[in-house]
């Protein structure tokens, strides 16, 4: 399996699963999670897994393909995720949770710890910043959110492959002029938001902060166009895998 990818909440994997698709005829998005993102009843299991592989996926991305699952780490595969400026990440959360009725407001939201260092309990399946450095220190791309196009950049020059793809941003929520960030919030909450991400806050500087690598590489992304015939045959070929992985996880 030539990829796998761990799609962080709020950290352009949309944007980057539709990317892998477009480049990738084979690779397979698994379906969107039944509970809420961090809960591991959510986890790919291994039995669906074998179920997946039956498929031959050129690779396999998504809310439940997480670092810590014994059966990925058997793969030789090429390990991909993106971080997000952790506050920035935080208040897209909240952002997306009020729109969706999730959440009533900002005091609940800063109240719910299972928000709390949200990127470090995805990638490590616990409260763990020693377990989430250990499981990114063996990813082959660690990618920056926040320096999308240089960090795709970086990916070419690993991968070297231009991408096709275009500049278009994905899943824009519709009432982003209602948005709220963090410099909107009192001192107290801006101080709550600090404490409930702190270990977010040291992941993200120990892989990406304090590195000046993704710097060398320009802030635009010449992608390659896709044509229509790629478009209608991956359009066809994601409605069918849809169907079927949907099946797969109902049923294993």
């Amino acid at each position: 399996m030539k990829i796998i990818f761990t799609h962080i909440e709020k950290c352009a994997g949309t944007s980057f699963n539709e990317l892998l698709q477009l480049n990738y005829f084979r690779y397979i998005h698994i379906t969107k999670n039944k509970f809420g993102g961090n809960d591991r009843k959510n986890d790919l299991t291994y039995e669906q897994f074998k179920q997946i592989k039956k498929l031959y996926p050129s690779g396999i991305g998504g809310h439940s393909v997480r670092p810590y699952l014994d059966f990925l780490k058997l793969e030789k595969s090429f390990n991909i995720t993106f971080l997000r400026e952790p506050l920035e990440r935080y208040m897209s959360q909240y952002n997306h949770d009020k729109e969706m009725g999730f959440t009533r407001d900002i005091e609940h939201f800063l109240s719910r710890e299972y928000m709390n260092n949200f990127m470090v309990n995805k990638l490590a399946g616990e409260n763990n910043i020693d377990k989430a450095i250990n499981y990114l220190d063996r990813f082959d791309f660690v990618g920056d959110a926040n320096r999308y196009f240089q960090s795709l950049n970086h990916l070419d020059h690993l991968l070297n492959k231009r991408f096709y793809g275009t500049a278009q941003q994905k899943n824009v929520r519709s009432k982003k002029n209602e948005y709220i960030i963090f410099s909107d919030l009192s001192d107290l909450q801006k101080a709550k938001a600090i404490e409930n991400n702190a270990l977010d806050i040291e992941l993200y500087n120990y892989f990406l902060k304090n590195s000046s690598y993704l710097n060398n590489y320009p802030n635009m992304y010449d992608f390659k166009k896709p044509s229509k015939l790629r478009i209608k045959l991956l359009y066809k070929l994601n409605k069918r895998r849809k169907s079927k992985i949907k099946d797969i996880r109902n049923k294993f």
